[in-house]
């Protein structure tokens, strides 16, 4: 049960961005938003079975994604210039 609990909460969450984008945006910005969320759901799903396989590498993969996402909260606005 605890397997296949991570890929039904991804599933919930991935499936949900994507009708949610279909519903609120203009179609100018499908192909953005859902390239945006199907990268995410693939770095989730990687986690996912990486965590299953190999903790340690599970470990080392989300510290480098939350150590890039640190990162782009100070060089963001940089770039928005």
């Amino acid at each position: 049960m605890e397997k296949n609990l991570f890929w039904i909460i991804g599933a919930f969450i991935f499936g949900g961005l994507a009708i949610q984008v279909f519903i609120q945006l203009e179609t100018y910005y499908y192909t953005e938003a859902l390239l945006s969320i199907l990268t995410g759901a693939i770095i989730y799903f990687g986690l996912v079975v990486l965590s299953k396989k190999n903790h340690k590498a599970f470990l080392a993969g989300t510290a480098v994604l939350a150590a890039a996402a640190i990162v782009m909260i100070f060089v963001s606005p940089a770039l928005a210039h």
